[in-house]
Protein backbone atom coordinates (compact mmCIF):
# COMPACT_ATOMS: atom_id res chain seq x y z
CA UNK A 1 0.00 0.00 0.00
CA UNK A 2 2.57 2.69 0.57
CA UNK A 3 4.51 2.18 -2.68
CA UNK A 4 1.28 2.67 -4.66
CA UNK A 5 0.70 5.52 -1.64
CA UNK A 6 4.18 7.02 -2.64
CA UNK A 7 3.70 6.82 -6.49
CA UNK A 8 0.18 8.67 -6.32
CA UNK A 9 1.03 11.56 -3.90
CA UNK A 10 4.26 11.96 -6.03
CA UNK A 11 2.64 11.76 -9.48
CA UNK A 12 -1.24 13.08 -7.72
CA UNK A 13 -2.66 10.84 -10.37
CA UNK A 14 -3.60 7.17 -9.51
CA UNK A 15 -3.44 6.22 -13.56
CA UNK A 16 0.22 7.79 -13.97
CA UNK A 17 1.06 5.43 -10.81
CA UNK A 18 -0.43 2.44 -11.44
CA UNK A 19 1.19 2.80 -15.15
CA UNK A 20 4.63 3.49 -12.84
CA UNK A 21 4.00 0.55 -10.51
CA UNK A 22 2.69 -1.79 -13.10
CA UNK A 23 -1.05 -1.71 -11.81
CA UNK A 24 -4.39 -0.85 -12.98
CA UNK A 25 -5.66 2.76 -11.73
CA UNK A 26 -8.51 1.32 -10.38
CA UNK A 27 -5.82 -1.06 -8.04
CA UNK A 28 -4.13 2.19 -6.89
CA UNK A 29 -7.31 3.78 -5.52
CA UNK A 30 -8.61 0.80 -3.71
CA UNK A 31 -5.25 0.54 -2.07
CA UNK A 32 -5.17 4.30 -0.97
CA UNK A 33 -8.76 3.92 -0.12
CA UNK A 34 -7.61 0.88 2.19
CA UNK A 35 -4.38 2.86 3.65
CA UNK A 36 -7.14 6.33 4.38
CA UNK A 37 -8.95 3.30 6.27
CA UNK A 38 -6.32 1.88 8.14
CA UNK A 39 -5.10 5.29 9.58
CA UNK A 40 -8.35 6.68 9.87
CA UNK A 41 -6.86 9.64 8.13
CA UNK A 42 -7.55 11.38 4.44
CA UNK A 43 -4.82 11.71 2.64
CA UNK A 44 -6.12 13.16 -0.67
CA UNK A 45 -8.12 15.60 -2.07
CA UNK A 46 -9.88 14.28 -4.90
CA UNK A 47 -11.02 16.95 -7.24
CA UNK A 48 -12.61 16.59 -10.60
CA UNK A 49 -9.98 15.03 -12.46
CA UNK A 50 -7.52 16.08 -10.25
CA UNK A 51 -5.68 15.18 -6.46
CA UNK A 52 -4.38 17.12 -4.30
CA UNK A 53 -2.55 16.08 -0.61
CA UNK A 54 -3.87 16.76 2.70
CA UNK A 55 -1.76 18.09 5.53
CA UNK A 56 -1.41 14.39 6.61
CA UNK A 57 -0.83 13.28 3.31
CA UNK A 58 2.02 15.74 2.66
CA UNK A 59 3.90 14.46 6.26
CA UNK A 60 3.13 10.44 5.38
CA UNK A 61 4.16 11.39 1.64
CA UNK A 62 7.94 12.83 3.37
CA UNK A 63 8.22 10.14 4.96
CA UNK A 64 7.66 7.15 2.61
CA UNK A 65 9.53 8.77 0.07
CA UNK A 66 12.51 8.83 2.40
CA UNK A 67 12.00 5.68 3.43
CA UNK A 68 11.73 4.45 0.25
CA UNK A 69 14.64 5.91 -1.36
CA UNK A 70 16.79 5.40 1.07
CA UNK A 71 15.59 1.40 0.69
CA UNK A 72 16.43 1.54 -2.93
CA UNK A 73 19.51 3.06 -2.55
CA UNK A 74 20.35 0.38 0.72
CA UNK A 75 19.60 -2.50 -2.08
CA UNK A 76 21.86 -0.64 -5.02
CA UNK A 77 25.16 -0.49 -2.74
CA UNK A 78 24.25 -4.17 -1.87
CA UNK A 79 23.68 -5.43 -5.31
CA UNK A 80 27.15 -3.86 -6.24
CA UNK A 81 28.84 -4.95 -3.81
CA UNK A 82 27.90 -8.32 -4.17
CA UNK A 83 28.89 -7.84 -8.28
CA UNK A 84 31.79 -6.10 -7.34
CA UNK A 85 32.83 -9.27 -5.22
CA UNK A 86 35.50 -11.26 -6.38
CA UNK A 87 39.28 -12.36 -5.26
CA UNK A 88 41.46 -9.15 -4.78
CA UNK A 89 45.02 -9.80 -5.18
CA UNK A 90 47.97 -7.89 -4.61
CA UNK A 91 51.23 -8.37 -6.40
CA UNK A 92 54.19 -7.21 -8.01
CA UNK A 93 54.01 -5.36 -11.43
CA UNK A 94 56.37 -7.65 -13.16
CA UNK A 95 54.88 -10.62 -11.48
CA UNK A 96 51.55 -9.69 -12.80
CA UNK A 97 52.20 -8.86 -16.33
CA UNK A 98 54.96 -11.60 -16.97
CA UNK A 99 53.44 -14.61 -14.87
CA UNK A 100 49.55 -13.85 -13.53
CA UNK A 101 48.13 -12.35 -17.09
CA UNK A 102 49.72 -15.10 -19.36
CA UNK A 103 48.10 -17.60 -16.97
CA UNK A 104 44.51 -16.15 -16.54
CA UNK A 105 42.98 -18.35 -19.00
CA UNK A 106 43.91 -21.39 -17.04
CA UNK A 107 42.41 -20.10 -13.56
CA UNK A 108 39.19 -19.31 -15.44
CA UNK A 109 38.87 -22.83 -17.27
CA UNK A 110 39.29 -24.33 -13.68
CA UNK A 111 37.20 -21.30 -11.62
CA UNK A 112 35.31 -20.03 -13.62
CA UNK A 113 33.35 -18.41 -10.75
CA UNK A 114 35.64 -17.02 -9.24
CA UNK A 115 35.68 -13.06 -10.77
CA UNK A 116 39.67 -11.84 -9.66
CA UNK A 117 41.02 -8.53 -9.13
CA UNK A 118 44.44 -7.41 -9.61
CA UNK A 119 46.29 -4.03 -8.07
CA UNK A 120 49.41 -4.65 -9.68
CA UNK A 121 51.85 -2.35 -7.77
CA UNK A 122 54.98 -2.49 -6.40
CA UNK A 123 54.44 -0.65 -2.96
CA UNK A 124 53.16 -3.45 0.30
CA UNK A 125 49.65 -3.66 0.93
CA UNK A 126 48.79 -3.64 4.81
CA UNK A 127 46.79 -6.96 4.57
CA UNK A 128 45.01 -6.26 7.83
CA UNK A 129 42.90 -3.72 6.62
CA UNK A 130 41.23 -6.02 4.38
CA UNK A 131 41.77 -3.79 1.07
CA UNK A 132 42.88 -7.20 -0.96
CA UNK A 133 42.76 -10.59 0.20
CA UNK A 134 45.69 -12.45 -1.16
CA UNK A 135 49.51 -10.69 -1.72
CA UNK A 136 51.86 -12.28 -3.61
CA UNK A 137 55.19 -11.08 -2.34
CA UNK A 138 58.53 -11.16 -3.76
CA UNK A 139 61.15 -10.88 -1.25
CA UNK A 140 63.76 -12.34 1.96
CA UNK A 141 62.72 -15.33 4.26
CA UNK A 142 63.45 -12.99 6.85
CA UNK A 143 60.55 -10.31 5.90
CA UNK A 144 57.59 -13.38 5.93
CA UNK A 145 55.91 -15.30 8.63
CA UNK A 146 56.81 -18.62 8.78
CA UNK A 147 53.23 -19.46 10.50
CA UNK A 148 51.31 -17.81 7.70
CA UNK A 149 52.86 -16.84 4.56
CA UNK A 150 53.42 -19.51 1.91
CA UNK A 151 56.42 -19.96 0.26
CA UNK A 152 55.79 -20.55 -3.44
CA UNK A 153 58.59 -20.37 -5.55
CA UNK A 154 62.70 -19.82 -5.49
CA UNK A 155 63.78 -16.54 -7.74
CA UNK A 156 66.78 -17.45 -10.44
CA UNK A 157 68.73 -15.24 -12.38
CA UNK A 158 69.96 -16.36 -16.41
CA UNK A 159 70.58 -14.59 -19.67
CA UNK A 160 67.69 -15.31 -21.80
CA UNK A 161 67.08 -13.85 -25.42
CA UNK A 162 65.36 -14.23 -28.71
CA UNK A 163 66.17 -17.57 -30.23
CA UNK A 164 65.59 -15.52 -33.43
CA UNK A 165 68.39 -13.06 -31.86
CA UNK A 166 71.22 -15.41 -32.22
CA UNK A 167 70.23 -16.45 -35.80
CA UNK A 168 69.90 -13.17 -36.92
CA UNK A 169 73.11 -11.86 -35.56
CA UNK A 170 75.25 -14.80 -36.14
CA UNK A 171 76.52 -14.31 -32.65
CA UNK A 172 77.82 -18.06 -30.92
CA UNK A 173 76.14 -17.86 -27.40
CA UNK A 174 77.67 -21.36 -25.45
CA UNK A 175 79.60 -19.98 -22.74
CA UNK A 176 79.45 -16.64 -20.37
CA UNK A 177 82.56 -15.52 -22.34
CA UNK A 178 80.44 -14.97 -25.24
CA UNK A 179 78.32 -12.34 -23.50
CA UNK A 180 81.41 -9.75 -24.41
CA UNK A 181 79.87 -10.12 -27.95
CA UNK A 182 76.49 -9.22 -27.50
CA UNK A 183 74.11 -6.37 -26.70
CA UNK A 184 73.72 -6.63 -23.42
CA UNK A 185 69.64 -4.93 -21.86
CA UNK A 186 69.90 -3.56 -18.53
CA UNK A 187 67.76 -3.36 -15.91
CA UNK A 188 67.27 0.55 -14.27
CA UNK A 189 67.99 0.34 -10.31
CA UNK A 190 69.38 3.69 -9.13
CA UNK A 191 68.94 2.40 -5.67
CA UNK A 192 70.98 -1.15 -5.74
CA UNK A 193 67.55 -2.52 -4.57
CA UNK A 194 68.36 -5.92 -7.09
CA UNK A 195 71.93 -6.46 -7.68
CA UNK A 196 71.77 -10.03 -8.60
CA UNK A 197 69.13 -8.64 -11.31
CA UNK A 198 72.34 -6.40 -12.79
CA UNK A 199 74.64 -7.72 -15.03
CA UNK A 200 78.06 -6.83 -13.31
CA UNK A 201 77.13 -8.63 -9.95
CA UNK A 202 75.78 -11.89 -12.08
CA UNK A 203 79.08 -11.59 -13.59
CA UNK A 204 81.21 -11.32 -10.16
CA UNK A 205 79.26 -14.54 -8.54
CA UNK A 206 80.02 -16.34 -11.78
CA UNK A 207 83.57 -15.90 -11.60
CA UNK A 208 83.73 -13.91 -14.70
CA UNK A 209 85.62 -10.62 -15.75
CA UNK A 210 84.31 -9.41 -18.71
CA UNK A 211 84.35 -5.76 -19.71
CA UNK A 212 80.13 -4.91 -19.59
CA UNK A 213 78.85 -3.38 -22.94
CA UNK A 214 76.59 -0.58 -21.64
CA UNK A 215 75.81 0.50 -24.80
CA UNK A 216 72.85 -1.23 -25.13
CA UNK A 217 69.38 -0.31 -23.80
CA UNK A 218 68.32 0.10 -20.13
CA UNK A 219 64.68 0.12 -18.60
CA UNK A 220 63.10 1.11 -15.69
CA UNK A 221 60.43 -2.03 -14.93
CA UNK A 222 61.58 -5.94 -15.74
CA UNK A 223 58.72 -6.76 -17.50
CA UNK A 224 59.71 -4.12 -20.59
CA UNK A 225 62.97 -5.69 -20.31
CA UNK A 226 62.24 -9.14 -21.10
CA UNK A 227 59.62 -7.29 -23.63
CA UNK A 228 62.57 -6.31 -25.16
CA UNK A 229 64.59 -9.40 -25.04
CA UNK A 230 61.43 -11.40 -26.57
CA UNK A 231 61.98 -8.74 -29.22
CA UNK A 232 65.45 -9.27 -30.28
CA UNK A 233 66.71 -6.44 -28.97
CA UNK A 234 69.33 -7.89 -27.05
CA UNK A 235 70.68 -10.56 -24.09
CA UNK A 236 68.75 -9.63 -20.96
CA UNK A 237 69.10 -11.22 -17.43
CA UNK A 238 65.94 -12.94 -17.01
CA UNK A 239 64.57 -14.52 -13.53
CA UNK A 240 62.77 -17.86 -13.50
CA UNK A 241 59.70 -18.38 -12.50
CA UNK A 242 58.34 -15.00 -14.14
CA UNK A 243 60.17 -15.75 -17.40
CA UNK A 244 59.16 -19.57 -17.08
CA UNK A 245 56.00 -19.52 -20.14
CA UNK A 246 58.40 -17.62 -22.48
CA UNK A 247 61.01 -19.71 -22.56
CA UNK A 248 58.14 -22.95 -22.95
CA UNK A 249 56.62 -21.10 -25.57
CA UNK A 250 59.61 -20.67 -27.35
CA UNK A 251 59.56 -16.63 -27.36
CA UNK A 252 62.45 -17.28 -25.19
CA UNK A 253 65.75 -19.07 -24.75
CA UNK A 254 68.14 -19.81 -22.02
CA UNK A 255 71.93 -20.47 -24.06
CA UNK A 256 73.84 -20.93 -20.75
CA UNK A 257 73.75 -23.28 -18.21
CA UNK A 258 74.38 -20.68 -15.23
CA UNK A 259 71.97 -19.80 -13.01
CA UNK A 260 72.17 -17.55 -9.51
CA UNK A 261 69.90 -18.25 -7.38
CA UNK A 262 68.78 -14.94 -5.88
CA UNK A 263 68.33 -14.11 -2.04
CA UNK A 264 64.32 -13.64 -2.80
CA UNK A 265 62.06 -15.80 -3.31
CA UNK A 266 58.31 -15.58 -3.83
CA UNK A 267 54.61 -15.80 -0.65
CA UNK A 268 51.37 -16.11 -0.71
CA UNK A 269 50.65 -14.27 1.95
CA UNK A 270 46.71 -14.48 3.43
CA UNK A 271 44.41 -11.08 4.03
CA UNK A 272 41.86 -11.69 6.94
CA UNK A 273 39.17 -13.33 4.31
CA UNK A 274 39.29 -16.36 4.05
CA UNK A 275 36.56 -18.43 2.06
CA UNK A 276 35.71 -20.88 -0.99
CA UNK A 277 36.39 -18.28 -3.49
CA UNK A 278 39.98 -17.49 -1.79
CA UNK A 279 40.68 -20.45 -1.41
CA UNK A 280 40.21 -21.58 -4.56
CA UNK A 281 42.64 -18.83 -6.38
CA UNK A 282 45.13 -20.37 -3.51
CA UNK A 283 44.75 -23.81 -4.55
CA UNK A 284 45.07 -23.37 -8.09
CA UNK A 285 48.19 -20.82 -7.59
CA UNK A 286 50.36 -23.40 -5.40
CA UNK A 287 49.34 -25.61 -8.04
CA UNK A 288 50.49 -23.50 -10.88
CA UNK A 289 53.46 -22.30 -9.33
CA UNK A 290 54.52 -26.15 -8.81
CA UNK A 291 54.34 -27.33 -11.93
CA UNK A 292 57.14 -27.37 -14.37
CA UNK A 293 55.92 -25.02 -17.83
Amino acid sequence: MLVGFEAAARQLSFSKAGDEIFLTQSAISRQVKKLEESLGLVLFERRHRALELTEQGRVLFEAVNESLNHLSETVASLRKEFTQRGVKVSTTTSFAALWLVPRLARFRAQCPEVALHIDADNRLVDLKQGVVDIAIRYTSPDMVSADSDVFLAKEEVFPVCSPALLQRSGRKLTCIDDLQHHTLLHLGDPQNAWPWLQWPYWFEQMGADLPLNDIGFRFSHLDQLVQAATMGHGIALGNSPLVDSLLAEGLLVAPLTERLVSPRSFYLCHGPRRDPEVQAFVNWLQLAMSRPE
